[in-house]
């Protein structure tokens, strides 16, 4: 088992995304508190009870932006939430373990060192990078302003504290290829699994559920900390671009089709094929590209030597959500779209994702309308699904898009059901 984390934007979830290519179950522990305080409702009245009925919405759901200002700045406030949730946190990340067959686990925490999942690794990996690397993800790939980027990264301790702690330091500051040279390097050194010392998460007891009442009027004006309700933790929600100005006949290419993720190799061919496939209207930097590529993961579907399919998605509270999809000719969507969305709903398993949901515009053609339906999507409205997924499609899907929903693991609408 190995602890993942790292200040703010230092690349933590490029390495946790090639940990999951190796096949190793991955997962995020901050995630998982969001999800739990949107879904457990046991966890929710204890939190109301604990900090004021002002923090769960009127769908008992918590308001994660009301609860991060009264928490930032108040040890003993954070210290009463991290009692309340932790414990549900750590059965929910051992029950995702027993599930899983994957032989090696890598869990992600901001506060991994501070708290017990730390004990329960194997080894711990720190992400570093330099600063201006930190403001360049946080303005291009997560719409911030500077001075936003900034009061976040400064919020933070500084990354030396945890780079002395690490058995691994993953330097992020160069291309993704020199990431993924260290990651390979450290990957090959991991203990054996089979002389490796057992391992156990502590669960404590649940006496968070009996919290005390405390003073919860304290405002903070700031919401730079990490346990505030976050502004995305994933890539900010784009535009999905599938229209096309096709209006001819256009030869298709010969040969086998292959699919892989995406390299910065292939910066090259996706811009071409996002020009071709919108006619111009999608127009991205070979610099923004490159960091999209470190923050999202994108497959590309190839036939021959012509890129003709690139999906763009990324997972999120086991919610998966496609929001970039480009293909051309249209008459591949057939062939390497099939294969492209066959590779993410396989990726998708692997992080052990409920539902793969697709945001497509009004404008979508018919034949990548025709690839969804085939591959069992089905147009859904969010408004009666659980409200782990409900909220995970509201902060990412693109205005003035559809839904087109495959579930995977149907535990959660059997229950709607019923």
């Amino acid at each position: 088992m190995v602890g993942l984390t790292g200040n703010i934007a230092t690349g933590k979830s490029a390495v946790m995304r090639l940990a999951a290519e190796r096949g190793a179950l991955t997962i995020d522990a901050d995630k998982v508190v969001h999800d739990i305080m949107d879904s457990n409702p046991d966890i929710q009245a204890a939190i109301a009870v604990a900090f004021g009925s002002n923090v769960r919405r009127a769908d008992g759901r918590i308001d994660r932006r009301t609860l991060g200002k009264i928490v930032f700045n108040d040890p003993d406030a954070l210290r009463d939430l991290e009692t309340i949730v932790h414990p549900a946190v750590r059965r929910e990340i051992a029950r995702r373990i027993t599930e899983s067959d994957a032989r090696v686990v890598f869990i992600e925490a901001i506060k991994l060192l501070e708290g017990g999942l730390a004990d329960a690794c194997h080894q711990i990996w720190v992400t570093r990078c330099s600063q201006q690397r930190q403001l360049d993800r946080l303005m291009i790939c997560r719409g911030m302003d500077k001075q936003s980027a900034l009061a976040r990264i400064k919020a933070q301790p500084p990354q030396e504290e945890k780079v002395a702690l690490a058995d691994v330091v993953i330097d992020t500051n160069g291309l993704m290829t020199e990431t993924e040279a260290q990651f390979d390097i450290a990957w090959s050194r991991l203990p054996d699994i089979t002389t490796a010392p057992l391992k156990t998460i502590v669960i404590p007891a649940e006496e968070g559920m009996v919290a005390t009442q405390k003073a919860t009027n304290k405002e903070v004006a700031s919401e730079t900390a990490e346990t505030a309700p976050p502004p995305a933790t994933e890539p900010a929600p784009s535009t999905p671009s599938v229209t096309t100005t096709e209006t001819a006949d256009v030869p298709l290419p010969e040969g086998d089709v292959q699919v892989r993720r995406a390299r910065p190799t292939d910066i090259p061919a996706i811009l071409l094929l996002m020009q071709r496939a919108t006619g111009g209207a999608v127009k991205m930097k070979r610099t923004d590209l490159l960091m999209a590529l470190s923050e999202r993961s994108y497959f590309i579907g190839q036939v021959g030597t012509d890129v003709t399919t690139v999906m763009g998605w990324s997972i999120d509270s086991q919610v998966a959500r496609i929001d970039q999809i480009f293909i051309y000719p249209l008459a591949m969507a057939t062939t390497s779209g099939t294969a492209v969305l066959e590779e993410i709903e396989k990726s998708a398993n692997a992080h052990i994702g409920e539902i793969i949901v697709a945001f497509l515009p009004p404008d979508t053609p018919a034949p990548i309308q025709q690839l969804f339906t085939n591959k069992g999507f089905k147009p859904t409205q969010k408004e009666g699904l659980p409200p782990a997924w409900k909220l995970a499609i509201e902060e990412s899907q693109p205005p003035n898009t559809t839904i087109m929903m495959k579930s995977l693991r149907d535990d959660r609408l059997k229950k709607i059901k019923k």
